[in-house]
């Protein structure tokens, strides 16, 4: 027989924890293992799998599973072991102790709320409890939280199996969702022997495993980052040469468009320059014309007068030859 502190410092003994033969023995003092029978408030049967928040029967195999869950601690090398202990604000259902360790377990028949759970487990951090355990069924919760997912809460021989929130290593090494059950107390053993761990798969979901698939993990992640960070200087070198490469071509095009200005300077220049000479070559056409037409008009009066001379001439030389007749 083993001794624990229970509620309010109360002394219990403690059957076998691995004994299944009559689990129920387990606590020989507590009021829930008082001579009761299949009466309301005195646990489900199991298999039922009940949910609701306010029952009676719920809280029975909670409060059960917490004297079972006491046991398998004291059995798998805890120190000390207690129920309903005050941590900061809050009570916790089992707060347990090794060496420098100190862990709380809470129990949950129902879902948890993530916001409160979250709250309470952050509390129960601060307060000194450097791991947090939920036992609640399960669910999307259970990859949230550093839960389990437990299956009954009422199950037969207390043979309690776990089927949510355990994580194992897959063939790349990076942990994932087990798709098997366990048994709660080979997790027991295993979280206080300190072979079992809580982990983040990523920066949403996490899950418990053991510490030797959770060593395969950071160590594929950590190749996984190295290659990265490979890939990651690489790509820095192509972007330095691909920077450096585009401000050459920046630089070469920079040189091409101040060529391209000047040679639009120069045939804009050139381009003036021919039309000054094209508008000089009018002027001159202009003038020739002007020119021609007075050369043509001059050599139209001679002409003219050539006719008017010849004509005087004519009438001059006829009146001298009648002179000359009538003499």
């Amino acid at each position: 027989m083993r001794r624990a502190d229970g509620q309010r410092d109360r002394s219990v003994a403690l059957a076998d924890p691995v004994s299944r033969v009559n689990p129920a023995a387990a606590v020989t003092d507590s009021p829930a293992a008082a001579g009761k029978g299949r009466a309301a408030g005195n646990g489900h049967a199991a298999g039922e799998r009940c949910r609701e928040t306010d029952c009676a029967d719920c809280r029975q195999d909670v409060r059960r599973l917490e004297f079972w869950l006491r046991g398998q601690l004291l059995a798998a090398g805890a120190e000390e072991v207690r129920l309903g202990t005050v941590v900061g604000a809050h009570t916790v259902d089992v707060l347990w102790r090794r060496g420098d360790r100190t862990c709380a377990i809470e129990v949950s028949s129902a879902p948890p709320e993530l916001t409160r759970a979250r709250l309470i487990t952050a509390e129960l951090r601060t307060g000194g409890c450097g791991e947090v355990l939920w036992i609640c069924p399960p669910g999307f919760w259970t990859a949230q939280l550093p839960a389990l997912g437990l299956d009954d809460f009422a199950a037969a021989g207390r043979e309690y199996r776990v089927t949510g929130g355990l994580l194992t290593a897959g063939p790349g090494g990076v942990v994932s969702a087990r798709q098997t059950s366990c048994e709660l107390d080979e997790f027991v053993t295993g979280w206080v022997a300190a072979e079992i761990a809580f982990g983040c798969r990523d920066e949403h979901t996490g899950g418990w495993a053991t510490v030797t698939d959770w060593e395969r993990h950071t160590r594929t992640q950590a190749a996984v980052i190295a290659r990265q960070r490979q890939e990651l200087t690489n790509q820095r070198t192509a972007l330095a040469l691909a920077r450096k490469a585009t401000r050459d071509k920046s630089k070469q095009l920079l040189r091409l468009n101040h060529r391209l200005e000047r040679a639009e300077i120069a045939a804009q220049q050139q381009a003036d320059d021919l039309a000054q000479t094209r508008r000089r070559i009018a002027d001159h056409n202009r003038v020739d014309a002007t020119l021609r037409l007075t050369v043509a008009a001059q050599k139209s009066a001679i002409m003219h007068w050539q006719l008017i001379t010849w004509f005087a001439v004519l009438v001059i030389v006829t009146f001298i030859a009648a002179g000359l007749v009538l003499k």
